[in-house]
C-alpha cells in the first residue's frame, strides 16, 4: 500500500486513476480546488464513494500548505492540463522541499518530449519545462508516454477530434481524411488502460526515472488498418452503406493548413494530426524507456479492433432507436 496524492481527479483521466490506484490497494488522497468542489458535486462524491480521500487545495496553495501535504504521502500524481500545466513546477517545488516523495508522475500522458515539443511546441512546452524542473530537483519521476486516446483518433479512423462519427453514407460530407499514405501506424489506447497502467506503476520501482511507454502490440493501426475493421463491420457484417469514400491528404498540403492556421489551437491540432498520422510515433523504445504491456501481462487491455467494434454496435443501437 502507498499513500498517494493524485491532482486533476476531478477530470477524466485523473478521476480513472484514482479510483484504479483505490482498487490495488493504494491509500489516495485528491487535492481538489474549491471551485471544483461547488461545479463537480457528482464526480467529487464518485470519488468519496471510491475510497478516496478529498483535500481542499489547489497548486496555488500556500507553498508552506503544499510542503505540509506532500509530508503525508509518498508518490504525487499529476493529470492536470490548460493554465495548471505550468503550475505542477511549484508542486515540484514542495514535493523536493518535503523530502517524502518517493515518485513523481507529472502530467505526460500523450507522445514523449522530443517529439511532442518538436512537433506541438504551444502544447508540449509547458510539459518539458515541468520536465526540467523535477529533473533538477532530484524528485524521482516516472513519464507516462500514453500516445493517443482512442475516443479521440480511433473514433475519427485516425482523424483528431471525431468523437461522434456515425457509419458513413455514400454522400460527400461523409468523406474520411486519409493523411499522407493513410499506412503510418498511430498508437491509441483506450482511456481506461491508460489510467489501469499508470495506477500499475505506483510504487513500481522498475518505473522511476523512467518513461513507461504505453504501446500494447495490437493498438498500432494506419488509418487504412482502421477502415478495413469500420468497411468490415459496417458494410460486410451489416449490410449498411458501401466501401468509405477516402479523401487523401498529402503531407505538403497539411504542412500549408499549419503555416496558414491563425487560431493557436486549430494550428495545435493540425500540428498533432501531422505527428500521428503523417510522421508517426513508433520510434523504437530506448534505455530509459519501459513498456506497460510487458511490465504488467497480467493486465488485460483492450485490444483497438475491439474498441472499434464495441464502438460500432453502439452507433447501430442508436441508429435502430432512430428508427
Amino acid at each position: 500500500m502507498v499513500k498517494v496524492l493524485i491532482v486533476g481527479a476531478t477530470g477524466f483521466l485523473g478521476n480513472l486513476i484514482a479510483k484504479e490506484a483505490v482498487k490495488l490497494g493504494h491509500q489516495v488522497t485528491a487535492l481538489v480546488s474549491e471551485d471544483s468542489l461547488a461545479k463537480k458535486k457528482e464526480t467529487v462524491e464518485g470519488l468519496k464513494a471510491a475510497g478516496v480521500q478529498i483535500k481542499t487545495g489547489s497548486l496555488e496553495s500556500d507553498h508552506k500548505d503544499l510542503v505540509a501535504l506532500l509530508k503525508t504521502v509518498e508518490v504525487v500524481v499529476s493529470a492536470v492540463n490548460g493554465p495548471a500545466m505550468t503550475a505542477q513546477t511549484k508542486l515540484v517545488a514542495a514535493a523536493k522541499e518535503a523530502g517524502t516523495i518517493k515518485q513523481f508522475m507529472p502530467s505526460e500522458f500523450s507522445v514523449f518530449g522530443a517529439v511532442g515539443e518538436a512537433s506541438a511546441p504551444l502544447l508540449f512546452g509547458p510539459k518539458a519545462e515541468v520536465r526540467a524542473a523535477l529533473e533538477a530537483s532530484g524528485v524521482l519521476y516516472t513519464y507516462i508516454v500514453s500516445y493517443g486516446f482512442a475516443s479521440y483518433w480511433a473514433n475519427g479512423l485516425g482523424e483528431l477530434g471525431q468523437k461522434n462519427r456515425v457509419p458513413p453514407s455514400p454522400s460527400t460530407a461523409n468523406k474520411v481524411p486519409f493523411y499522407g499514405t493513410g499506412r503510418t501506424k498511430l498508437v491509441m489506447n483506450v482511456e481506461g488502460d491508460i489510467a489501469a497502467y499508470a495506477a500499475r506503476a505506483i510504487g513500481d520501482s522498475r518505473t522511476l526515472n523512467r518513461q513507461m511507454h504505453v504501446r500494447p502490440p495490437l493498438n498500432a493501426l494506419s488509418q487504412h488498418d482502421m477502415a478495413y475493421i469500420w468497411e468490415d463491420k459496417i458494410f460486410r457484417q451489416l449490410c449498411i452503406g458501401s466501401r468509405l469514400d477516402r479523401a487523401f491528404v498529402s503531407n505538403a498540403d497539411l504542412e500549408q493548413r499549419i503555416a496558414s492556421a491563425e487560431d493557436p489551437i486549430k494550428k495545435t491540432l493540425l500540428q498533432l494530426q501531422k505527428t500521428f498520422t503523417v510522421d508517426g510515433v513508433t520510434t523504437p523504445l530506448g534505455p530509459k524507456d519501459v513498456e506497460a504491456s510487458r511490465l504488467y501481462p497480467d493486465y488485460f487491455y483492450n485490444p483497438i479492433a475491439k474498441y472499434m467494434n464495441n464502438l460500432i454496435d453502439t452507433f447501430r443501437t442508436q441508429l435502430a432507436a432512430e428508427e
